[in-house]
């Protein structure tokens, strides 16, 4: 997990360093999942503004499972 320097304003960048076969990983081993996705962006074209980043989420919002 890498932190931006404008830490609030940017999600934190989330990427596994060995390989992984998990479909919410890009093949780079970037997480995708909404929350990390800039509030402006949205990659997939069916993301809700909400369901992006926005500056209230922590590290401790995450959840691994």
């Amino acid at each position: 997990m890498s932190f931006p320097q404008n830490n609030h304003n940017s999600p934190h960048i989330v990427k596994f360093t060995s390989e992984i076969q998990h479909p919410n990983v890009y093949p780079d081993g970037r997480v995708c999942i909404s929350i990390l996705h800039a509030p402006r962006d949205d990659p997939n074209g069916y993301e809700l503004a909400s369901e992006r980043w926005m500056p209230v989420h922590t590290v401790c919002n995450f959840s691994i499972e």
